[in-house]
């Protein structure tokens, strides 16, 4: 009852995890448990024996029905069925409130599991988050570097029927320049 009690008390959860840790990796709470379920084991054969010594006093109830009234008999066979009873309930109390207890218990220590795992996730989402954001920078900067560069192409290519033109004007000096130099030559050879 007072590990049941530690278990269900709304205590901070890093101390519930620390607690929990501690029953989970201590071997004198694993002896414990151990024992429990023996004591349990025998709990529940006392259970059986119990039903069916009830089963009994009730036969011998039924057989000695039809026969004389003894008082003392009487009484003495009330009381065994009292103490039948008393401990039937007993043991099947006892049986019933360990399973209760054990499963209580499951649901916490699942409870608190997914309580970690739950805070490990959004420790994993925070982070996800933050690389989604900067994944969008990034895409968002590559995105303005490449209207940059589209920006740059257009004035590049408006810039090439330029160049063409400067191509043709050089090409036209180159000639006049031949035709001059020719004429020189021509001028100092007279």
């Amino acid at each position: 009852m007072f590990v049941f009690c530690l278990v269900v008390l709304p205590l901070p959860m890093h101390w519930r995890r620390a607690m929990m840790r501690a029953f989970r990796s201590s071997p004198v709470v694993a002896k414990a448990l151990y024992a429990l379920k023996i004591i349990f084991a025998f709990i529940f054969l006392l259970f059986i024996d119990t039903f069916n010594r009830l089963q009994r006093i009730g036969e011998e109830a039924e057989q000695e029905q039809g026969h004389h009234h003894d008082y003392s008999f009487e009484a003495s066979l009330k009381a065994k069925r009292f103490y039948a009873q008393r401990n039937l309930y007993l043991t099947g109390f006892t049986l019933f409130l360990s399973l209760i207890l054990e499963r209580t218990t499951a649901l916490v220590v699942d409870m608190l599991e997914r309580e970690e795992q739950l805070q490990h996730m959004k420790k994993e989402s925070a982070t996800a988050n933050e690389d989604t954001n900067r994944l969008v920078e990034i895409d968002s900067s590559y995105k303005k570097q490449i209207d940059d560069l589209k920006a740059e192409i257009t004035t590049l290519k408006k810039q090439t029927p330029d160049f063409e033109s400067l191509k043709k004007r050089a090409a036209q000096q180159s000639t006049e320049y031949d035709e001059l130099v020719k004429e020189r030559d021509t001028l100092l050879k007279k």
